[in-house]
């Protein structure tokens, strides 16, 4: 017997989730956002397990369980970038498998699983500003690393929810500790008249992530259809969450002269134009500078938020104006507020 149930989340959104017992087991999983969706995967799963997988669970490979997984993915609303980042993790560990022998989903031990991130841990990061030299290069980070298990640890916890395994390898796994207390960096007033003194035609770019606090992947596909009158309304690229926050005149004055353009911003458009646009930040410091503090346009936006905080701005607006889902996103800011306005709220 089978039942699809609803939850509602404390934002109001809602899943269906499916319980269904089997020889004896009942199994609990997510089904989807949508009720069509969650009866689509509630009938494959029954015919799945009534006449495919029970007598298969032995031989079951890993390549197989990773395409029915994938395919599970799409129907969710999971963003297609984002699946293809969690497609490129777990074919990671599948090819690491393949080389240790493994091909079946049952032969996958917790062994393997400590020994590929344990792997990935030593690798050094190349990506990073003018680091050609490999003996500059770091090691791959430990958020890094933990939404990596984080991808894997998800697809077995499919495999076992289909009942193809009877537990998930890498629940032994134990998340890499982040140093929380580590500030985000952000400009000074000092950097700021460096980077702006050069008069580069990314100036007003600069500014208006500087004065909004936008992603600058948002800000490259700003047009004239995204203001309403002071108002900038955009679908944020990150989290497909609608952002609608009221900009400074200031703003509006360095912007109304470009909506003539197709873009707000044409001079960002090409990867060529925003490569460019990175480094004329960057070159403005030493490269051990802009290594060590992770300097890029999203540095912009942390110091949006610390001139915010400093000027006495609730956490909960702030919140709101970066678009930020969680209030605990931005807590992560909190410890920037100048200790001359925490002053302000000391009372006898």
């Amino acid at each position: 017997m089978a039942t699809i149930y609803k939850r509602i989340s404390k934002q109001g959104k809602s899943s269906y989730y499916f319980n269904i017992t089997l020889n004896g087991k009942r199994l609990r999983s997510f089904a989807g956002y949508s009720l069509d969706v969650a009866k689509a995967n509630l009938k494959k799963l029954e015919y799945d397990l009534t006449f495919n997988q029970i007598d298969k669970q032995s031989s079951k490979s890993f390549d197989k369980s990773l395409t029915s997984f994938l395919e599970y993915v799409e129907t969710t609303d999971i963003k297609d970038k984002q699946v293809k980042v969690i497609q490129s993790k777990n074919t990671k560990f599948r090819d690491y498998c393949k080389r240790q022998g493994v091909e079946l989903l049952k032969d996958v031990k917790s062994e393997h699983a400590f020994g590929y991130i344990s792997k990935r841990s030593q690798i050094k990061v190349q990506s990073q500003y003018n680091s050609s030299n490999e003996s500059i290069c770091k090691k791959m980070s430990a958020s890094t690393l933990n939404r990596e298990i984080g991808f894997i640890k998800r697809f077995f916890s499919y495999c076992v929810d289909m009942q193809w395994i009877d537990r998930n390898p890498f629940r032994a796994l134990k998340p890499f500790k982040i140093d929380k207390k580590k500030q985000r960096f952000y400009f000074t007033k000092k950097h700021l008249n460096l980077i702006f003194e050069k008069g580069s035609k990314y100036n007003d770019f600069y500014t208006f992530l500087l004065k909004t606090g936008l992603r600058s992947t948002d800000t490259y596909k700003l047009r004239k259809k995204h203001i309403n009158g002071s108002y900038l309304g955009i679908l944020m690229n990150k989290t497909d969450d609608f952002l609608n926050i009221p900009l400074s005149e200031s703003i509006m004055e360095l912007i109304r002269p470009r909506f003539r353009h197709d873009f707000i911003f044409p001079e960002v458009q090409s990867d060529r134009q925003k490569r460019q646009c990175l480094k004329q930040v960057q070159k403005v410091f030493n490269p051990d500078f802009v290594r060590e503090n992770n300097i890029t346009l999203h540095t912009f936006r942390h110091t949006y938020a610390h001139n915010m905080l400093d000027r006495g701005v609730p956490k909960e607006v702030l919140q709101t104006l970066l678009g930020h889902r969680s209030i605990k996103t931005t807590e992560i800011y909190a410890n920037w507020v100048d200790i001359r306005e925490l002053e302000k709220w000391i009372y006898d």
